[in-house]
C-alpha cells in the first residue's frame, strides 16, 4: 500500500498541518480544518496497521506535523523585524524572529505530540482494530484534553485551537454557550476523524458498510451541530432586548516601537477623540488599549485626577491600560474610571506572553541570547495577576481581559460569576501590524463572547478593534493601522450560559471517555486471550 512508505506519510503529514495551519493564517477559509486533518491521521491508521507499530513513531509523526502546523501559525513573527526599537542589529533581529517563529512551534509540538502518540497508542489495540469507529470518539476527547493542558501552567500558551479557524461559520460555534469551545474542537476533530476512516476504508478496499457510515456521522455531526447553533442564536432573545449602553473601543494607531509619542501627548489625544466619540455617538463606555498610558496611575496622582474630571464631565465611564509596580513587581494593569469618581481595579494581567513579557529560565536564556535582555518594552519581566478582576462601575460590574489573556477561557467564567455584566479587553497587537494574528487573536474574543452570552468591547493599539455581540457577530470594528472608534450598543446581561455554570464539565467527559476507552480495550484483551486458552 503506498502509504507505507515513508517519503509519502511525510507529504501528508506536511500537506495536513501547512492545511491546517492556514485556517489560522486566514481564518475566512478556517472550513478547510474539516479535512485538514484528514491525510494526518491516514498515516496514523497505515502505522497502527504496519508490522512494526512502533508508539515512538506516533509521536514523531506528531512532533513534526505540530513543528510545521506552527511554523505556519506563527508566520506572522516576521512582521517584528527589524527590531530597531531594541538596539537590534540585522543579524540579531533575524535570529530573534526564527527563534520566535520556529522555535515556538518545537517548543509546542512537544505537548500536542502527546495526542498522536495517545492516538496512535489506542488504533494499535485490539479493541481498536475490531472496531476502527471508536477512533472518532478517542480521537475527539483525547485532543479537547491536549488543548486544556496547553492552558495550564505560567509557559501556558493556548494559541492555535481549533474551534478559532471557525470564527467566520457562527451558527457551528453556537454551541459554544453550552459546552464551551472545546466542544468546537472536538467536534472538528471528530469530523476528520471520521472522514478518515471513510477514505482509508477506500484506499485499503475494506468494510464497504464502515465507509458508508463514517462518511454519514461526518455529515450528521456537522448538520446537527450547525442546525443546534442556529436554533441557539434564534433562541438567545437576549442578545438584541434590555438594558442598552453605548459602547465604544478607542484605537489610537499608535505602533508599539514605530510610533513615537510621549504619555502626556497621548492622555491629550486619547481624551479629546475621546470626547468626540462621547458628543457624536454618545458613548457611554470607552474602553483604551492595553498600556496606553505607560505610567502607575497611582503614582501620578495629577493624571489619575486629570482622567477623573474627564469621566464626570463627559458622564463616560473610561477602562484604560497602564502599568503598575507593587512589591518589586512590574504588571501590566487596566483600571476603570466612573463619572461618580469611583477608581475600580487595578485588575492585573494574568497571563504574561512568555518571551515577549518575561523571560523563563532568565539566567540560562541570558547566557545563550544574550540580545534577548532588552526583548521586552519595558526591559523588565512582567509579573502575573493572580486572579480575575472585575470593575465596579455606574454600568454595572465589567468583566477584564488584557490581551492574551482572551484565550483563557476560564477568565470569562471566573469574572461572569462575580456578576460581569459585560466583557472588555484592552490589547496592544500593534507589533504584528496587519497580519493574520490580529483576526485570530480577534478570534478568542468571538469564543470568549459566546460561551458567557456577553457583549464584548475590545480596544487594540492600532488594530484590531471590534464590538462583538452576545452571539458572537463582529457589529462595529476599526481596521488595522487605521485610527478610529468601534461602537455599537451593548445589551447589558446578567443571566449566566450552561457554559458558565458547568465549565469543566465536558473536559471531565473527555477524560471520563478517554480512560474508559482504554480501560475497555485493556478487558477486551484480556478476554481474547482467556478464550484462546
Amino acid at each position: 500500500m503506498v502509504l507505507r512508505k515513508f517519503p509519502i506519510r511525510f507529504l501528508l503529514l506536511t500537506v495536513s498541518a501547512i492545511l491546517t495551519g492556514l485556517c489560522f493564517a486566514w481564518y475566512k477559509a478556517g472550513f478547510i480544518v474539516l479535512f485538514s486533518l484528514i491525510p494526518m491521521f491516514l498515516v496514523l491508521l497505515a502505522e497502527a496497521d504496519g508490522q512494526s507499530r512502533n508508539p515512538l513513531r506516533f509521536y514523531g509523526y506528531g512532533y513534526y506535523w505540530g513543528a510545521v502546523m506552527f511554523a505556519t501559525v506563527f508566520q506572522w513573527f516576521r512582521y517584528q523585524y527589524p527590531l530597531e526599537y531594541l538596539g537590534f542589529n540585522r543579524l540579531e533581529a533575524v535570529g530573534y524572529v526564527a527563534l520566535s517563529w520556529f522555535g515556538s512551534g518545537l517548543i509546542l509540538s512537544v505537548l500536542l505530540a502527546l495526542f498522536h502518540f495517545f492516538t496512535g497508542l489506542f488504533l494499535c489495540t485490539s479493541l481498536c482494530r475490531v472496531r476502527r469507529y471508536l477512533l472518532i470518539p478517542f480521537s475527539a476527547a483525547c485532543y479537547v484534553l491536549i488543548e486544556f493542558l496547553f492552558t495550564l501552567g505560567s509557559l501556558a500558551t493556548p494559541w492555535a485551537r481549533l474551534a478559532v479557524t471557525m470564527q467566520s461559520n457562527i451558527f457551528f460555534i453556537q454551541t459554544a454557550s453550552v459546552f464551551g469551545s472545546y466542544f468546537i474542537s472536538s467536534l472538528i476533530v471528530a469530523v476528520n476523524a471520521s472522514l478518515a476512516l471513510a477514505v482509508y476504508s477506500l484506499i485499503t478496499r475494506k468494510d464497504r458498510r464502515l465507509r458508508i457510515a463514517c462518511f454519514s456521522v461526518a455529515v450528521g455531526i456537522f448538520l446537527t451541530n450547525t442546525a443546534c447553533g442556529a436554533l441557539l442564536y434564534a433562541a438567545d432573545k437576549k442578545a438584541e432586548s434590555g438594558e442598552q449602553v453605548a459602547v465604544a473601543a478607542l484605537q489610537g494607531n499608535i505602533i508599539s516601537g514605530r510610533t513615537r509619542i510621549g504619555v502626556q501627548e497621548t492622555i491629550d489625544l486619547f481624551l479629546e477623540r475621546s470626547a468626540d466619540e462621547v458628543r457624536e455617538n454618545g458613548a457611554s463606555l470607552i474602553v483604551m488599549p492595553e498600556g496606553c498610558f505607560n505610567i502607575d496611575l497611582k503614582n501620578s496622582p495629577l493624571t489619575e485626577e486629570r482622567l477623573r474630571d474627564f469621566s464626570r464631565e463627559n458622564d463616560v465611564v473610561i477602562i484604560i491600560g497602564a502599568y503598575e509596580y507593587g512589591d518589586d513587581e512590574l504588571y501590566n494593569v487596566t483600571w476603570c474610571i466612573s463619572p461618580d469618581g469611583t477608581v475600580s481595579g487595578p485588575y492585573r494581567k494574568q497571563h504574561p506572553v512568555p518571551f515577549g513579557e518575561f523571560t523563563p529560565a532568565r539566567k540560562m536564556i541570558l547566557t545563550l541570547f544574550p540580545f534577548l535582555e532588552d526583548v521586552t518594552s519595558l526591559g523588565d519581566d512582567l509579573s502575573a495577576g493572580g486572579e480575575s478582576v472585575v470593575f465596579d462601575s455606574t454600568l454595572g460590574r465589567l468583566g477584564a481581559f488584557i490581551c492574551f489573556d482572551s484565550a483563557f477561557e476560564n477568565i470569562g467564567f471566573e469574572e461572569t460569576a462575580k456578576g460581569a455584566v459585560l466583557l472588555t479587553e484592552s490589547t496592544n497587537d500593534s507589533w504584528w501590524m496587519d497580519s493574520a494574528q490580529l483576526y485570530e487573536h480577534n478570534g478568542h474574543a468571538i469564543l470568549r463572547a459566546i460561551e458567557a452570552r456577553r457583549y464584548y468591547v475590545r480596544s487594540s493599539a492600532a488594530g484590531y478593534s471590534t464590538v462583538i455581540d452576545a452571539r458572537g457577530v463582529i457589529l462595529d470594528d476599526v481596521p488595522a493601522l487605521t485610527a478610529g472608534f468601534a461602537s455599537a450598543n451593548a445589551v447589558l446581561r446578567d443571566d449566566v450560559s450552561f457554559y458558565h455554570k458547568t465549565p469543566y464539565l465536558f473536559p471531565a467527559v473527555c477524560a471520563l471517555t478517554v480512560v474508559s476507552l482504554f480501560a475497555a480495550a485493556l478487558i477486551y484483551k484480556k478476554r481474547v486471550k482467556k478464550a484462546q486458552f
